[in-house]
């Protein structure tokens, strides 16, 4: 083992260019001194960590301040357009929003969390808190709630095991059993809500959606202010209509070529 190398066998100087990355994501822009103060490490180290990935186009200068470049979409692009679940999911969430006039999203399990993978227009401003591609562990949505009640206990204890039940807001739910009883709850009625669980103020409902050939499982979600007009359209339209469009959505993965 040398000095590039841990004892995981982890690189050391790969580490370290993902968390650049990382803090630059998190912060739009940040300077050479800032990041070398957040990672602990030398000014001259960090700028030549910047310089590396400017040079291939991963992140550009502006100034003296370092932001994430377009490269990643290029990235992030063909990951999902090549994904099937996302190529039929893109139509189905600008079809809800059509038919609602709701901020709607598909979202997709990918191993302990959720990755927000469509997104429909941002009428509520709610693109800065959810933006594309944005991970989050599954419990703290509908969305993610809507995927785990479709897993069996025991896979979804090792969920658990692994990320926690972390608390977002006040209203997320960080014990076990409410959450095994939360799941069971949707099983039942077919759909998942979540009032402020994951951000203050917003009220969203989701329903899975599992690609048979593939093993993979998403969620159908739309989302507005937590106020009683929209609590009433979910309870007597808004539920029924995201169950709809998920079968849909299932059956056209089902058929597919």
């Amino acid at each position: 083992m040398n000095d590039e190398t841990d004892s995981s066998g982890i690189v050391k100087s790969g580490e370290r260019l993902l968390r650049i990355i990382e803090y630059l994501r998190e912060n739009d822009s940040m300077g050479v001194t800032e990041l070398a103060d957040e990672m602990e490490m030398s000014k001259s180290a960090v700028h030549k960590h910047l310089q590396t990935l400017v040079a291939d186009n991963y992140v550009k200068n502006e100034d003296g301040r370092y932001e994430i470049g377009f490269k990643f979409l290029t990235i992030g692009g063909q990951i999902r357009d090549q994904d099937l679940l996302c190529q039929f999911a893109r139509s189905a969430v600008r079809k809800l929003d059509n038919r609602t006039e709701q901020n709607t999203a598909f979202v997709v399990r990918e191993d302990e969390y959720g990755i927000f993978a469509c997104v429909s227009s941002d009428r509520y401003g709610l693109r800065r808190t959810v933006p594309l591609g944005n991970r989050y562990p599954l419990h703290q949505n509908a969305s993610g709630k809507a995927i785990l009640a479709t897993l069996p206990d025991e896979e979804v204890e090792q969920i658990i095991d692994v990320t926690g039940l972390p608390q977002k807001t006040e209203n997320t739910i960080i014990d076990r059993t409410d959450l095994f009883d939360e799941l069971e709850t949707i099983n039942e009625r077919g759909y998942a809500t979540s009032e402020a669980e994951r951000i203050d103020g917003v009220l969203s409902v989701a329903a899975a959606v599992e690609a048979p050939k593939s093993n993979r499982v998403g969620a159908l979600t739309l989302a507005g202010p937590n106020n009683e007009q929209l609590k009433r359209k979910v309870d007597e339209e808004y539920a029924e209509t995201v169950i709809e469009m998920a079968n849909e959505l299932e059956l056209q993965l089902m058929y597919q070529h």
